[in-house]
């Protein structure tokens, strides 16, 4: 059980880091202003799901 409680804690932890990542990245991703975003601005139309999926599975690991 503890093995199956620190693989969700690792994979949650991940997917926040990942989410992150990609959230600080479209901030950052497009060079010409005029083009259109690679992102959606409305972050959380996007990376809401792999916050909460993230959250989810870091309070079931514990």
């Amino acid at each position: 059980m503890t093995t199956v409680s620190n693989l969700l804690l690792f994979i949650g932890l991940a997917m926040l880091a990942i989410a992150a990542g990609l959230n600080t990245y479209s901030g950052y991703a497009p060079a010409d202003p005029n083009s259109t975003p690679l992102f959606s601005p409305l972050w959380w139309t996007r990376w809401f799901p792999l916050y909460a999926s993230g959250a989810a599975l870091l309070l079931v690991g514990v």
